[in-house]
């Protein structure tokens, strides 16, 4: 669920994790978990589905997707600016981004966006999850956006490992050299709490971890 605390302001559960009072009710379950796909549809895929106007770096007016959710979907009548803010301030994943009165995805977008005004990493080695088949494939080819826009990278291996999961029983980490990727000027910009994208990764900056580690 979704409260809020008068001191410590938005957090998922009853109790605020700070002060341990309880908070206001915002949302529950189903229904966070109903407007996070709602969310994602929109800023990630098909915003003219809900006929919301978005500018070309994904941003759209907060305001404008409240009342097409409230006016296309049965049940969010109650949707306010503060559920919005609340579901972005606690995301785990760090999808999103507010600006004033503008909101946008930050990360999974199958739509053209230009994304160029996020952050560039400062990280300098990145970590991407295959499959066996895939790997040999990657190491020659490069990484290219397949279901999505962009190329996404993790900063760290566990998260690599877990993302790699979702369709991977027992996923081949690959490591990026970003130090010497983005000295040749590819850009690679900070778009979550462990998410990074980019257009592509040319196959010399990538190898296997496992083999990098045997070497060593």
């Amino acid at each position: 669920m979704l409260s809020e605390c008068e001191e410590h302001g938005y957090f998922r559960d009853e109790n605020c994790p700070i002060c341990e009072k309880k908070g206001k009710f915002l949302m529950n379950d189903s229904e966070l978990s109903s407007l996070s796909r709602i969310m994602a549809g929109a800023l990630r895929h098909f915003p003219e589905k809900l006929g919301v106007i978005m500018d070309g770096h994904g941003w759209v007016e907060i305001q404008d997707l409240i009342e097409a959710i409230g006016t296309s979907r049965s049940g969010f009548s109650w949707l306010r600016k503060k559920h919005i803010e609340g579901l972005v301030d606690t995301d785990p994943r760090e999808r999103y981004q507010i600006d004033g009165g503008m909101l946008r995805a930050t990360y999974g977008h199958t739509i053209d966006v230009d994304l160029s005004d996020l952050p560039e990493a400062k990280i300098n080695e990145f970590y991407y999850p295959v499959s066996e088949e895939e790997a040999d494939m990657v190491l020659e080819g490069g990484l290219h956006p397949v279901d999505r826009k962009k190329v996404h990278l993790s900063g760290s291996i566990e998260k690599a490992r877990e993302a790699g999961k979702v369709r991977i029983e027992d996923p081949i980490i690959l490591i990026i050299d970003g130090k010497k990727a983005k000295k040749d000027g590819f850009k690679i910009y900070h778009a979550g709490t462990d998410v990074y994208i980019t257009d592509s990764v040319d196959a010399k900056y990538i190898s296997n971890l496992e083999e990098d580690k045997k070497k060593k």
